[in-house]
């Protein structure tokens, strides 16, 4: 596919919301959007990937789907909905086998994939020994409508202060870009450490958030005003406590940018006061940089060395990754609380829990209670 771009003239008396990497989570857009109180007056603008790595991907299409009828939307091409139109619309069975595979992969990290939920609505649960050429033309002909869809979406949207794409743009000189292989700026990883600045604001998505972090997990969006760069992806459906980030402007003109956020993980309440630990201490696992040695485990906790340097981790987040011992994204970082703070917990031990508060990751010792229902604001 090659880029595409759309220009669009924002009128000057109307909220911009924008948001990304939904990866089917339907519910989780409809939620952020009523926390937004979005409404026909608003402009919303989705920075692609709709799909993979969550519980509802054709939901998710068909809803962006709905927006666009009722409201003023503009979504974008992500990398993975490329990648899932690429191999649903072909006609070469070793792309059927080989999207089926991925799907089994898909499975197992994340509970669910595109081509599971596809062949479920038809009424064909896809397992090992399905025919994949067999059913293939029949999704092709039963999802038109939605590949169709998908195959439209522009891969920049440009308007007078910003430029929306999904994994960032080398310059602005965007007319150079048409026509190029998209694949590059969909899926350009790391867009922040390119070192780039602009006169626009770039609006991204695409490589969480929290992978820039130094110290300790954090899930909210960046904004750096000097280099002009805007990045949203809080990781929604990568990780277990990842969340979907929206920014509301009150207007195109204005640089006053307002988070809702969104999670499925459930509340609790802190019943006590905990001082946090010194930010220059904090040891940070990422997803890509996970290798570890196992110094001693003690049941439901496990002594471990990350870089030479010793601390403690959920005994369950160790795993084998192609032969190396490894350990899923974790933090010795102790959170700032007080009593009456709500908490995101994210795995309850009798060392502690490993919670959110405010985007951020780390632990907590306290008492807590459970809390009803809702959604934190941010």
């Amino acid at each position: 596919m090659l880029v595409t771009l759309q220009r669009v003239q924002l009128p000057d008396d109307r909220r911009i919301l924008m948001t990304s990497d939904i990866h089917g989570h339907a519910d989780g857009l409809r939620a952020i959007l009523k926390k937004a109180s979005f409404c026909k007056d608003d402009i919303l603008i989705i920075v692609g990937d709709l799909v993979e790595k969550g519980p509802q991907s054709i939901e998710s299409v068909r809803l962006v789907m709905e927006l666009c009828r009722e409201y003023t939307v503009y979504p974008l091409m992500g990398n993975v909905d490329l990648w899932r139109w690429e191999y649903l619309s072909s006609d070469d069975p070793a792309m059927w086998r080989e999207m089926k595979e991925y799907s089994f992969n898909a499975q197992y990290w994340w509970g669910n994939s595109l081509l599971h939920e596809l062949c479920a609505e038809l009424g064909e649960p896809l397992t090992r020994e399905t025919d994949i050429c067999a059913i293939f033309p029949r999704i092709q002909r039963h999802f038109a409508k939605e590949m169709d869809f998908i195959s439209h979406l522009p891969t920049i949207l440009e308007t007078q202060r910003h430029i929306f794409v999904h994994g960032g743009v080398p310059h602005e000189r965007l007319d150079e870009l048409v026509g190029t292989d998209a694949f590059p700026i969909l899926k350009f990883d790391d867009f922040y450490k390119a070192g780039l600045s602009f006169h626009k604001y770039v609006v991204a998505g695409h490589w969480p958030t929290v992978l820039y972090s130094k110290t300790y997990p954090r899930y909210e969006p960046m904004i750096d005003r000097e280099r002009r760069i805007v990045l949203l992806d809080g990781a929604c459906g990568v990780k277990h406590e990842g969340q979907l980030n929206m920014l509301s402007l009150p207007s195109w003109q204005s640089d006053d940018f307002t988070l809702y956020t969104w999670d499925h993980l459930p509340l609790i309440t802190a019943l006590d006061h905990q001082d946090p630990s010194p930010e220059d201490e904090a040891i940070y696992i990422p997803w890509n940089d996970h290798a570890i040695e196992l110094v001693k485990s003690e049941g439901e906790i496990s002594h471990i060395l990350y870089h030479g340097r010793e601390m403690i981790v959920p005994t369950e987040y160790i795993f084998d990754h192609n032969g190396v011992l490894s350990c899923s994204d974790t933090t010795n970082y102790v959170l700032p609380v007080e009593p009456g703070d709500q908490l995101q917990l994210i795995l309850r031990l009798d060392y502690g829990c490993c919670v959110k508060k405010n985007s951020a990751a780390g632990w907590y010792f306290g008492r807590y209670r459970m809390s009803e229902g809702g959604y934190k604001d941010a």
